[in-house]
C-alpha cells in the first residue's frame, strides 16, 4: 500500500470544516461512505483508472484562512494527473470553490430568517457526491421513505455491493460503481429492503451507465431545464428524483425540490408557523427569497434544523 500526502490551500473564505463533518457525525444510522473520526474525514473515490483510494482529510487552517492535509492510500504509485484529479474530487465534494459571502449577502438583502441562521452557520458548506451516478442511486432509495430508514438501506448495498480497502485493522467502503449494481439482480437488493420495483430502477440506470449508454457525468454542463428532461426519461427518475440529483450531485445548487414532504415542513415551521402549506407556498419562498441559491438555502436550513433537533 502507497501513502501520499498532499495539503490543499486554494480555500474560499469562510470554510468550517468541522461544521462540514458535523453533517456525516450527526446521522442516526450507519454511515459507511462518508466517514468522521477523531476530526478526520475518511472517504473512497475512484481515479480515472478505476483504482479506488481512501483519502483521510484533516482541517489544518482557521475558518477564515483554511487549508487541509490529505493522506492518500493507493494500490500503486500516484502520478501527478492522478494528484491532480484528487485535488479537483476534493474541492467538488466539499464545495471548496462555493463563494458562501455572495450568498450571505443576498439573504441578508431578502430573507432575514434564513439570514439570521447563516449567521450561526459561518463556513458551513453543501457536501456533494463524488459522481452523479452516486446521487442518483442515493435519490431512488430515499423515494418515499425516511432518510434515516433510506440511510439505512444505503449502508447494506455499500457492504454488501462497495470495493472495500483495509488499513490498520479497518474496513473502509467505496459506493459501488455502476458496473457493481448492473451485475445485481432484484432479489439480492430486495433482501437489503429495496422494493423490486426501486431494485429494478437501480438495476437499469447502472446497466446504462456500465454500458455507456449515458453518460451521467455530461448533465453537469447541461441547463436545469435539460437535466430534467433527460433523467425522466429513464424508469422511476422523476422530477423530484431529478431534481435531489442537481442539488447533491450536480452542485447546481439553484435548484431545489419543491415536492420534498421534508423541505416543505421546514418551510411551514419556519416562515408560516407551521400551518399546512401548498406547493405555491414553497415556491414563494424558494424563488423570491432565496432565488439563485434556493439549494444552498435549503441545505442550511435542513443542517440547523437537525443541529438543534427539529428534524431527527
Amino acid at each position: 500500500m502507497f501513502i501520499t500526502s498532499m495539503n490543499v490551500k486554494k480555500i474560499s473564505s469562510p470554510f468550517d470544516f468541522n461544521l462540514f463533518i458535523g453533517l456525516y457525525s450527526s446521522y442516526k444510522f450507519e454511515e459507511l461512505i462518508d466517514i468522521v473520526n477523531d476530526g478526520k474525514y475518511y472517504r473512497i473515490i475512484y481515479l480515472k483508472n478505476g483504482l479506488p483510494v481512501l483519502l483521510i482529510i484533516s482541517s489544518t487552517g482557521s475558518i477564515d484562512s483554511p487549508s487541509l492535509n490529505v493522506k492518500i492510500y493507493s494500490e500503486s504509485k500516484l502520478t501527478r494527473k492522478d494528484l491532480g484529479y484528487i485535488r479537483q474530487k476534493i474541492q467538488w465534494m466539499l464545495g471548496l470553490n462555493d463563494e458562501l459571502k455572495k450568498f450571505y449577502e443576498h439573504m441578508s438583502k431578502f430573507d432575514p430568517v434564513l439570514y439570521k441562521i447563516t449567521q450561526e452557520l459561518i463556513g458551513l458548506r453543501a457536501p456533494a457526491t463524488a459522481t452523479v451516478f452516486e446521487a442518483v442511486i442515493h435519490a431512488l432509495i430515499e423515494q418515499q421513505i425516511s432518510f434515516n430508514f433510506a440511510g439505512k438501506i444505503k449502508s447494506r448495498l455499500v457492504r454488501k455491493f462497495g470495493k472495500a480497502i483495509n488499513i490498520d485493522g479497518k474496513t473502509y467502503y467505496a459506493f459501488p460503481t455502476s458496473k457493481d449494481l448492473s451485475q445485481t439482480t432484484p432479489e439480492e437488493l430486495r433482501m437489503l429492503q429495496l422494493s423490486r420495483r426501486k431494485g429494478e430502477y437501480i438495476i437499469n440506470i447502472a446497466s446504462k451507465v456500465a454500458s455507456g449508454e449515458i453518460d451521467l457525468e455530461s448533465l453537469i454542463y447541461e441547463p436545469n431545464e435539460t437535466v430534467v428532461e433527460k433523467l425522466s426519461k429513464f424508469r422511476g427518475l422523476g422530477k423530484w428524483t431529478a431534481e435531489m440529483v442537481m442539488v447533491r450531485g450536480m452542485r447546481k445548487l439553484d435548484a431545489v425540490p419543491a415536492d420534498d414532504i421534508a423541505l416543505r415542513r421546514l418551510i411551514s415551521h419556519y416562515y408560516y408557523n407551521g400551518k399546512k402549506i401548498s406547493k405555491e407556498d414553497t415556491l414563494k419562498i424558494t424563488e423570491d427569497r432565496w432565488g439563485r441559491y434556493r439549494g444552498y438555502a435549503a441545505f442550511y436550513l435542513m443542517y440547523w434544523s437537525r443541529m438543534t433537533g427539529f428534524l431527527r
